[in-house]
């Protein structure tokens, strides 16, 4: 269970939220859906930002429970070599310089967190 357990988009029960700016200026919305929704060629994304918490709720009363699964995305960001930040609720991975801190952190933290 959990992001250290498996490739991120074999998870069944939680994937990491991602967006991407192309760089005709598009922002995406937030997305979980890891095999289809991609911005494939990726040759023309400016950044592509990853949510590493999951938030599961527990009940109608109470608060959703913040899960952090930075440590294994941030480790595999590393060890793939991409040249990335985390601030707040984002880890920014960059494809062109110079790099743009536009709306990092997001400006609204709602998000899809399907």
């Amino acid at each position: 269970m959990g992001c250290p357990d498996r490739p991120f988009r074999a998870q069944t029960n939680w994937c990491p939220s991602y967006r991407w700016k192309w760089l005709n200026g598009h922002i995406s919305g937030w997305d979980t859906e890891w095999f289809h929704h991609l911005p494939f060629p990726f040759v023309g994304v400016e950044w592509f930002d990853i949510g590493p918490h999951e938030y599961r709720q527990e009940g109608r009363l109470l608060p959703p429970q913040r899960i952090d699964h930075s440590a294994a995305i941030l480790g595999k960001l590393t060890e793939l070599g991409f040249e990335f930040e985390a601030k707040g609720d984002i880890a920014r991975i960059w494809g062109y310089l110079p790099k743009t801190f536009e709306d990092f952190p997001p400006a609204d933290p709602e998000r899809d967190q399907a």
